[in-house]
């Protein structure tokens, strides 16, 4: 039996997850490696640093002892040279998604402004989602949650096609809506797009959805009205 979209999103999640956890594990073990390799340092710098101010001590000694010398003062050790102040690291802009169902229209703002829109395609039904399986898109202020390869995934339509590949375009962009499954994504059906057919979902066309990629991330802010 073929496996839903919705298990397809799950095992993904899951997958990418395992891998956020292996990472971190890693970095883990680098900065403890890191950590000891400071310490170490900053120990032997320390020993260095006190070996010569000994035998400076030693030295004044010993002129102090013989007549007729002039005994120099002590000078003090050499600071150690100062750390370069990091540059601040730039800012990376806040962008923010507008999706308007009424126009099938999604617009990348920054700073309030328009920089990018592209069409979409919504959910078959109008209005606000009421239930799983509507055929409506909802509507209000959500975030990214993930962002997932959906290059590999199927979906059978109901249309005695069967399962479609690439039935989601290259990516599904998850939004938290309070229901399952619900995201942007690309489309097998470039024609679609600029009306109401999806299940709840905002399609888009494939290339288009890879040029809205870089301006998303995990938390950005997704607005839809009607």
């Amino acid at each position: 039996m073929s496996k839903s979209y919705k298990d397809q999103f799950k095992e993904e999640s899951v997958r990418r997850r395992q891998r956020q956890q292996k990472q971190i594990a890693a970095v883990i073990i680098l900065i403890g490696v890191l950590v000891s390799a400071a310490i170490w340092y900053l120990d032997g710098l320390s020993k260095e640093q006190q070996v010569p101010q000994q035998t400076s001590q030693q030295q004044s000694a010993q002129t102090a002892e013989q007549p007729g010398q002039e005994v120099k003062p002590e000078t003090s050790a050499a600071e150690p040279p100062k750390e370069e102040q990091k540059q601040p690291e730039a800012v990376k802009p806040a962008y923010t998604i507008l999706i308007d169902k009424s126009e099938y229209k999604l617009y990348v703002l920054k700073d309030n402004e328009v920089i990018k829109q592209w069409g979409v395609a919504v959910g078959a039904k109008q209005g606000q989602k009421q239930r799983a399986g509507d055929m409506t898109t909802p509507t209000g202020n959500f975030e990214v949650d993930e962002i997932l390869d959906a290059s590999y995934w199927t979906h059978d339509f109901g249309d005695g096609k069967g399962e479609i590949k690439g039935a989601y375009g290259p990516n599904f962009i998850s939004l938290v809506t309070g229901w399952d499954g619900i995201g942007i994504h690309g489309t097998h059906a470039p024609e679609s797009i600029g009306t109401m057919v999806s299940e709840g979902c905002v399609r888009m066309r494939n290339g288009e959805l890879l040029e809205l990629l870089p301006y998303v991330e995990v938390g950005t802010k997704v607005t839809i009205r009607e």
